[in-house]
C-alpha cells in the first residue's frame, strides 16, 4: 500500500505502485523516490511514516514530516533554517552505530522532511510492557552500552531532550540500543508556535526539573532521563503520588 503525505487528504491509502493519490492526485513519491507505506505515529509537529526508497532497491526507510503550526512567513523562514541546522547535526550523529542514520532532509510543498534508516526491533516500552520490570544485570547492561552514545552526543554539543523507553530501540541483529527521535521536529514546533503553551520538549515523568520550569537543557538533562528511564525499567512505573512527575 502507498500511503499519501497531503495532510489534507482523507483517503490517504493507494493501491501498492500508483504515482499519484486516486483521492487528491497529490504525488506519492517524496523527491521521486521515497514512498511512505504507513504512519508509525503522529503528533502536533507532524508524522512518522514508514517507508520504501525505490532507488535502493526498495529499501526500508523512516519519514519524518513536520507540519508548520503558523503560517507566517517569518515563523516558516526560521523554522527552515532552524531545521537545516539541526538536520546537519543529525547526518553528522548518524556517523555513529546506535544513531539511525539521516538519508536525507528537504523541503517540498512547504513541509520539512527527514528521511533516516529504519531500525528493526522494540522499543524499550514495549519490551517492559512484553517481558515484565527488567533485571538489575540488564539494566547495568543497558547503561554500559547506552551512556557512550550520549558521550558521543553531548561532545558535538547536542542534547536529546527527550530519553524515554519510547526512544530506545533495542536493536533485531545485536540487541545493542539504539536512540531515536532526536528533537529536531518539536524544536521546530517550539519556534513556529511561539504563543503555544505546552511546546516544552520532553516527556511528563522524564523531564529535569530546569526543563520543566524553565524550558532549558543541558548535558544533565538527557542524564537525569536515563535515570527515569532506568527506574521505570527496574520498577514498571513512575514517581511516587505527589511528586507530580518530577523526581526530586
Amino acid at each position: 500500500m502507498s500511503y499519501c503525505l497531503n495532510p489534507d487528504c482523507d483517503r490517504p491509502q493507494n493501491i501498492d505502485k500508483a504515482t499519484v493519490c486516486a483521492n487528491c492526485g497529490s504525488p506519492l513519491l517524496l523527491r521521486g523516490r521515497y514512498r511512505a507505506l504507513r504512519v508509525l505515529g503522529q503528533g502536533g509537529f507532524g508524522k512518522t511514516f514508514r517507508a520504501i526508497d525505490e532507488d535502493r532497491l526498495g529499501a526500508t526507510c523512516v519519514i519524518k514530516q513536520f507540519l508548520p503550526q503558523l503560517l507566517g512567513t517569518e515563523a516558516i523562514n526560521k523554522a527552515v533554517e532552524l531545521f537545516n541546522q539541526e538536520a546537519v547535526r543529525l547526518y553528522e550523529l548518524g556517523e555513529h552505530s546506535q544513531i539511525p542514520t539521516l538519508m536525507a532532509y528537504f523541503s517540498q510543498d512547504n513541509r520539512q522532511y527527514l528521511v533516516q534508516e529504519f531500525v528493526a526491533g522494540k522499543t524499550l516500552q514495549q519490551e517492559l510492557e512484553g517481558e515484565g520490570p527488567f533485571s538489575e544485570a540488564k539494566t547495568w547492561k543497558l547503561l554500559s552500552d547506552m551512556l557512550p552514545v550520549l558521550q558521543f552526543v553531548h561532545a558535538r554539543n547536542v542534547i536529546h531532550r527527550d530519553i524515554k523507553p519510547e526512544n530506545i530501540i533495542r536493536r533485531q541483529t545485536d540487541g545493542l540500543p539504539v536512540l531515536i527521535d532526536f528533537g529536531v521536529a518539536k524544536l521546530l514546533q517550539s519556534v513556529t508556535s511561539p504563543q503555544q503553551s505546552g511546546t516544552t520538549i520532553g516527556s511528563p515523568g522524564y523531564m529535569a526539573m530546569e526543563l520543566l520550569t524553565e524550558g532549558k537543557v543541558y548535558p544533565a538533562s538527557d542524564l537525569y532521563g536515563v535515570g527515569t528511564t532506568i527506574f521505570h525499567l527496574l520498577t514498571g512505573g513512575f514517581a511516587p503520588p505527589g511528586v507530580h512527575q518530577v523526581w526530586v
